[in-house]
């Protein structure tokens, strides 16, 4: 029998009303169309979920209503299809599943289940965004724990350094934008968390490198995006880390390579407080304070047109410029004393003592990678110490080559650092003999820790005084 023959034989048993009351009283939604897609059957629950009465739509083609239906589908390839999440209007949520209809082997039509899911949709969004912002204040947390990020545990007594922390305690209530610049592992995070701590503001510390982003993921990244906003969008979108930082402080490192076409839309947040997420018509309220960093002169590139003259101004209004290890070689007997003892209280290591030789070096070297160079360091001298000291044949090839570079091979009068040294053993000598030998008293009138005092009179070979 042809299928036109079987459709008056079809629909009238879709009009039995046992058959309709059944259909009309399940949750799901049920739709029956015939081989043509010509609806047959429009359930209570598709009236409800779809928003099309049944009278509008049943003896009509259902492409005239849904062009993408499922059915058609269906129709066209005579194959069941389970399970496909579609969104037939803004904020609903439905998954379709399709089946094909045979009457003695011949194809006659198809019918769908649609089921919505709406409410379990926005729970799913909640619970990832719950779950990005649990993983982001356990990250916190776990680094507060670790290195209790505060200005009191900033390392460093030296002069310099006090002033740069006093300056930055000095911004940290103000909700002014602020710059910090210096090189590659001078601290610029640890600063611009100690910030951030002592600020008072109740929301999360959110890093963001801005090196590490690809220029396409740039914009989603920083301001997020709405469902289907692009291919691989997730469902339901994603907060950005503008959002994820709301009445807390966003951190901008490497704000030097923000690719231009960011610059613009970062100005327009910064000065409106409002963000759009990809895709999104709304704009979101938001309350972020910003700390950007570069290890790069942002004015230069001011000047070379690499970066826009409004925005350097809006995130310049206070700027710390963080000093290079080689600058306040005066703290490097500490650093070295702490990043020692830590790193043997980790790994659960009897602590080693430095050689006079080994300091030496250290103190000499550059240190072009700064705090952080200095502490990897550390940890391969503490690695290869052996009998209970740290000595020459521990330090690392390059820094060794560059201490035996740098010894001079003969006395001058412009050899800056032996008058240094001959500064520091003087001042030392008189020092000690103010205070009658007192190394406690002296290192507090020399400004410097106890241990600094016992290293430079180790190194410079102080056997007399040390004896006192």
């Amino acid at each position: 029998m042809p299928p036109e023959k079987i459709k008056p034989v079809l629909s009238n048993e879709l009009e039995n009303s046992t058959f309709k009351m059944i259909l009309n009283s399940i949750h799901e939604g049920v739709c029956i169309v015939d081989h043509t897609g010509e609806v047959l059957l429009w359930s209570k629950g598709a009236e409800e979920l779809f928003g099309v009465k049944s009278d509008q739509i049943v003896g009509k083609p259902l492409e005239n209503f849904f062009p993408n239906a499922l059915l058609l589908e269906v129709i066209r390839e005579k194959k069941a299809t389970e399970n496909v999440l579609v969104s037939p209007r803004d904020n609903t949520y439905v998954v379709v599943s399709g089946r094909p209809l045979f009457l003695n082997g011949q194809f006659v039509g198809a019918v769908s289940t649609d089921k919505e899911v709406t409410e379990i949709m926005n729970m799913a969004t909640e619970l990832e965004e719950t779950r990005g912002r649990l993983e982001l204040l356990q990250e916190e947390v776990s680094k507060l724990r670790e290195d209790k990020y505060s200005f009191g545990n900033i390392l460093g007594r030296s002069r310099i350094i006090k002033n740069k922390i006093a300056r930055a305690e000095q911004v940290a209530k103000i909700a002014a934008s602020v710059l910090i610049v210096g090189e590659s592992g001078t601290g610029k995070e640890i600063f611009a968390r100690a910030i951030h701590q002592a600020s008072g503001r109740q929301g999360p510390f959110v890093a963001v490198n801005c090196s590490a982003i690809p220029d396409n993921l740039f914009e989603s990244e920083m301001f997020g995006y709405v469902a289907g906003a692009f291919t691989g969008a997730l469902r339901k979108g994603k907060a950005g880390k503008f959002e994820l930082a709301n009445q807390g402080t966003l951190f901008l490192d490497e704000i030097g390579d923000m690719p231009a076409h960011m610059q613009a839309k970062l100005l327009r947040v910064l000065q409106e407080g409002k963000v759009n997420r990809v895709g999104a018509e709304k704009a979101i309220d938001i309350d972020v304070r910003v700390i950007s960093a570069s290890n790069r002169e942002l004015e230069a590139l001011v000047e070379n047109k690499l970066f826009r003259e409004d925005l350097f101004y809006r995130l310049n209004v206070v700027k710390i410029s963080l000093p290079a290890l080689r600058e306040r070689k005066e703290d490097i007997p500490l650093l070295l004393e702490l990043f020692i003892k830590e790193f043997c209280q980790q790994n659960n290591l009897t602590v080693p003592k430095l050689t006079p030789e080994v300091f030496g070096s250290l103190m000499s070297y550059d240190w072009k990678g700064n705090v952080r160079e200095l502490k990897n360091t550390v940890q391969h001298l503490v690695v290869f110490s052996n009998d209970g000291k740290i000595d020459l044949s521990g330090l690392p090839e390059h820094i060794l080559e560059d201490s035996i570079g740098s010894r001079p091979e003969g006395d001058s009068i412009f050899d800056l650092q032996k008058r240094i040294e001959v500064v520091e053993i003087e001042t030392i000598r008189k020092a000690m003999k103010m205070v009658d030998g007192n190394k406690s008293r002296a290192s507090k009138l020399l400004n410097i820790p106890r241990s600094t005092l016992y290293y430079k009179m180790n190194y410079y070979g102080l056997k007399d005084l040390l004896g006192q």
